[in-house]
């Protein structure tokens, strides 16, 4: 009797009903080159049979079952806790997996050499399981300046590793139980569904340990099978309700405020719990029927703060006005808004065509190489960087270039004209 040294990797895999990728799932794990694997499907309450089915399927796949309705942290903890009874010593990886997903046949194997190698918890490169060059996630990271969670999908042909993550998913990621036994299990009291694998993995990344992604393992994601989703525009009041008060929505309020009040950076936390909670009221007042009612008071609420950034505006202006005379209108980015339109209008150089340059027999590169022009980002269309021209031997010639580009009544032609250029160019 051959005894395998490889440590064991303990695949616990939370399911509701969608027996049929349950069976895809199973059936790819048990390919796998890494042989000492054990597969724990967890069920979460399901009505399609599951349980009696993969008994029947896979006499050797440890299932278990509640008595009450689970989401996936609960399916998922309660699969962790299976493993930490039942495996009390040695080394040994929860390899934490969604039934939507499918893994290659060396998938387990590169992770475990990936995490011991690099003494991590490791995920691997999320494609999309419809077109596997397409990549979803290459890393996962949190932007707590605005309270965003930017993914990586781009990978440079040499990258075999990436261990700047802030967390992982929990679909596809190998974690040593070591680690499990020193920050707890998944969080399924406070974060039932969404959120849970980022708050587990930001416990770890808090206590010292190390994420990575492994980009030589690949795992293939149906990601056509998601949850409530954010959206945009006006909606019902049951949309917004859904959105942020149902279990399955990715953007329900009381994990995100949680999740903030436990890892956020303590000087940004209150910040971010204020406007996670205006945004909610924001999308009921704007985004539903309240939206006519509501518009006027929100506007007149922000008065203040708008009429204080006018004020701001205006001084920068002004200041720099001081500092480059008239060549000020030269950037009307920089206008106040309140005095934008009317100002560029009758006071600011618009945009000028290489045509235009050479009409008046002037040479576009010679006035690009003095900081007379600039160019946009539209091939032979330029904006005039100065009017500080008067010492100029070709001043004449530049007053006439000034005036096609200031006359008000061809002006909003030209702009436009070379806004269309620049959108067929892109």
């Amino acid at each position: 009797m051959t005894v395998s040294l490889k440590p064991p990797v303990f695949v616990v895999i939370p399911v509701f009903n969608r027996l049929a990728f349950t069976r895809e799932c199973i059936g790819a794990l048990k390919t796998q080159t890494y042989q000492s694997i054990r597969i724990i499907i967890a069920d979460g309450g399901s009505t399609d049979g599951t349980p009696a089915a993969v008994n029947e399927e896979f006499p050797d796949v440890k299932v278990l079952t509640s008595d009450t309705e689970l989401w996936w942290a609960g399916s998922m903890a309660m699969g962790i806790d299976h493993v930490l009874r039942d495996h009390c010593h040695g080394a040994g990886f929860v390899l934490m997996m969604n039934n939507d997903t499918l893994v290659p046949e060396d998938y387990i194997e590169r992770l475990v050499h990936a995490s011991l190698t690099h003494d991590a918890a490791v995920g691997g490169l999320i494609v999309d399981s419809r077109d596997p060059s397409r990549i979803l996630d290459a890393g996962e990271y949190i932007d707590w300046s605005t309270y965003s969670f930017p993914v990586k999908t781009n990978i440079q042909p040499d990258e075999r590793f990436c261990d700047n993550v802030d967390v992982l998913p929990g679909r596809g990621s190998l974690v040593p139980i070591k680690m499990i036994r020193a920050v707890g299990n998944v969080d399924a009291a406070r974060f039932p569904h969404y959120l849970a694998d980022y708050e587990f993995f930001s416990r770890l990344r808090a206590k010292g340990f190390r994420l990575g992604v492994a980009y030589d393992a690949r795992i293939l994601a149906h990601i056509e099978e998601t949850g409530i989703v954010p959206t945009a525009g006006m909606v019902s009041f049951k949309a917004v309700w859904r959105e942020y008060f149902s279990r399955r929505s990715m953007s329900n309020f009381q994990d995100h405020w949680r999740f903030i009040g436990l890892h956020a950076p303590i000087s940004c936390r209150h910040r971010l719990q204020r406007r996670l909670a205006l945004a909610v009221i924001t999308s009921f007042a704007l985004r539903t029927s309240a939206r006519p009612f509501a518009r006027p008071l929100y506007w007149l609420w922000t008065l203040p703060r708008r009429i204080l950034e006018q004020v701001h505006a205006i001084r920068r202006f002004a200041s720099a006005a001081r500092r480059e005379g008239i060549s000020v209108l030269c950037r009307p980015s920089e206008f106040p808004g309140l005095v934008r339109l009317p100002l560029y209008l009758l006071a600011a150089p618009g945009p000028v065509s290489l045509q235009d340059i050479e009409s008046v027999q002037l040479d576009a590169d010679s006035l690009v190489s003095a900081n007379i022009v600039r160019p946009l980002r539209k091939q032979d269309w330029f904006a005039f960087a100065t009017l500080d021209f008067n010492n100029r031997s070709d001043r004449d010639k530049l007053a006439r270039l000034f005036l096609k580009a200031w006359n008000p009544f061809s002006k909003l032609s030209r702009t436009l004209a070379w806004r269309r250029a620049r959108e067929c160019a892109e």
